[in-house]
């Protein structure tokens, strides 16, 4: 079963614990993906500052993929994400 994941703070330690289930090292995903460990290192801390794309490609890596699904009824308002403080819905997000 998947783990839920709302904010980019859950990302990371998901992903850590995807590649330590494959047994892979930061350094072995690495090399698999053609990356040097450091940079493993920083997706994994810090997963906000990846692209989509490259978020793709170690999910690929892991043999995991990326699934969008409505929240359960409760979990937060259905109007969607609040806006940030000093920003209008929508702009710049």
């Amino acid at each position: 079963m998947g783990t839920p994941i709302t904010t980019t703070g859950q990302l990371g330690p998901v992903l850590q614990r995807l590649r330590r289930n494959h047994g892979l090292s930061q350094a072995a995903l690495g090399q698999k993906l053609g990356l040097s460990q450091e940079r493993i290192s920083r997706i994994e801390r810090s997963p906000e500052k990846v692209t989509l794309d490259q978020l793709m490609t170690v999910l690929m890596a892991l043999n995991a993929e990326l699934q969008v699904a409505p929240r359960e009824a409760g979990s937060q308002s259905a109007t969607g994400p609040k806006a940030a403080p000093g920003k209008r819905s929508g702009e710049d997000w």
